[in-house]
């Protein structure tokens, strides 16, 4: 006999008024499904900024699961986050579904050449392919990665029919010219038909990315796997009631008369079911966005050492930005639109103006460079906004079901990735710097393929790549057949229990 895993409260949900209690049958009872068809979703992040010189703010002391959350992983957890704007509030309390995983290294080329996986000595820019690829970078000051990112692999291994979202959160460079385009601005890069890398440009504006996902969409379609449950939820309902009427000519008056209202919610239920589409999960078409926010002029003109006071430029709402953006992947995952999907946070060398997320006048690289015990307390905060933004993104995909009626999260893997660390700049060759590939730091989340499966919680894995995280994520999607990302191999074990 073949069993499914049928949830009481999945059998009930959305079946306004209909408030019964079954009985518990075997069916209900979790169990692995053998052929398990529930697709799976990737999604990558990517912040353009060092933890700096406030890694005792943003790295945890301790390892395992019962860990103390440093200022800068405060969105993680359930506790009242620091005043601060941007940070203000409660915690989104997912740290049961989010790993640390810390202590990570992309070495650098010590005179011998780049080795595998890792950079050439500049900083700005270069650390982003070995992490995204896994490939070795350069020649020289190359922004762009040297083979295809993880997201385009994951979109190929999880459904080619399937769109890849690249978006972008940071919509300028805000300083110079004020760009908005080139390989320091984006995230994807695949192969074409003749094996040529080519790039993505990201999509930054929300109100283009909505228009692309959903001005033609009319309603998700049924898939087979949804079809399946609707067919089994049917089935059980029916036996039920085949069950109840039986025992019915059994029973005194009192209580027939309790089993004949059971048995009309049930009828109720049945008639109810018959209704539905096999479609299933929380999938919808959005309310329209509207128009986006201003596009704001540059924080620093390269002829003027001025700062642009609060609230000026150096900002274009990229607080509103992000939270549409990820609202858009999780919608598009539930809808079954997508299945791999990459968020460029911010860009690297950022000079994004903070005042407006954590209430310092500066922006994101001045933080990091400064020795000011505010501007590294602001350095925190700022990495806690990256790190909020990922937690918003696990717990709107804790609480979004699939066309499967399953938590997005239980098929996803996440993973937030940063520009830098903190230790030796082999450019400048000095100690203590934000220029630096040492003790680097990586969040992943969600539990497809049992990641996760303990809980959240902090591993140090000294000199360990930050694309073996990302290799983690893509094992546990089964988008890739081997554990190896370019030139990295490996995930790391602790995460899956």
């Amino acid at each position: 006999m073949s069993f499914v895993h049928l949830p009481r409260r999945g059998l009930l949900r959305g079946l306004a008024g209909a408030a019964l209690a079954l009985p518990c049958l075997e069916i209900m009872m979790p169990r692995a499904r053998a052929g398990q068809s529930t697709p799976r979703r990737f999604v990558m992040l990517y912040g353009g900024i060092s933890i700096g010189g406030t890694e005792e703010r943003v790295i945890p002391t301790s390892a395992g699961t019962d860990y103390a959350l440093t200022r800068g992983l405060l969105p993680l957890g359930s506790d009242a986050l620091p005043s601060d704007p941007g940070l203000g509030g409660q915690g989104l309390n997912v740290r049961d579904h989010v790993s640390v995983v810390s202590g990570l290294k992309i070495p650098w080329d010590t005179g011998s050449g780049v080795p595998e996986g890792g950079r050439t000595v500049e900083f700005h820019a270069n650390t982003q392919g070995p992490q995204l690829s896994g490939m070795r970078g350069g020649p020289g000051r190359k922004e762009a990665p040297n083979g295809p990112t993880a997201d385009q692999i994951a979109g190929t291994g999880l459904g080619a029919d399937k769109r890849v979202l690249s978006y972008r959160v940071q919509v300028a460079s805000y300083e110079g010219v004020n760009g908005i385009t080139g390989d320091g601005t984006r995230i994807s890069w695949y192969r074409d038909e003749a094996n040529a890398l080519r790039p993505i440009d990201p999509v930054y504006s929300p109100e283009l990315a909505y228009a692309s996902l959903f001005d033609s969409f009319i309603g998700p379609e049924p898939s087979a796997g949804a079809e399946l449950l609707l067919r089994r939820k049917k089935s059980v309902i029916d036996v039920v009631r085949q069950k109840t009427e039986r025992l019915v000519p059994q029973l005194g008056a009192a209580d027939r008369i309790r089993i004949e209202r059971h048995l009309d919610e049930v009828r109720e239920l049945e008639a109810r079911l018959k209704t539905l589409s096999p479609v299933g999960g929380d999938c919808a078409k959005p309310e329209p966005f509207g128009a986006d926010p201003a596009v704001a002029g540059a924080y620093e003109d390269w002829s003027s050492d001025g700062i642009t006071p609060l609230g000026g430029a150096g900002y274009s709402d990229e607080e509103l930005r992000a939270e549409l953006l990820t609202d858009l992947i999780v919608m598009a995952f539930a809808c079954d639109l997508s299945r791999s999907a990459a968020l460029r946070m911010t860009f690297s060398q950022c000079w994004m103006q903070v005042g407006d997320l954590v209430g310092r006048v500066n922006n994101m690289h001045g933080c990091s460079h400064s020795t000011l015990t505010e501007d590294n307390i602001a350095l925190a905060d700022c990495v806690g906004w990256h790190v909020r933004h990922f937690a918003r993104l696990i717990a709107r995909l804790k609480d979004t079901l699939d066309v499967e009626g399953q938590p997005l999260l239980n098929s996803t893997a996440a993973v937030l990735l940063f520009e830098g660390g903190w230790g030796y700049n082999p450019e400048s060759q000095v100690q203590n710097n934000p220029h630096s590939t040492e003790n680097m730091i990586a969040l992943i989340g969600g539990h497809a393929g049992g990641l996760n499966a303990g809980g959240g919680q902090h591993i140090v894995k000294q000199d360990w790549h930050p694309a073996n995280v990302v290799i983690s994520a893509l094992s546990a999607t089964n988008a890739i057949p081997n554990e190896t990302l370019g030139e990295v191999s490996g995930r790391v074990p602790e995460l899956f229990g």
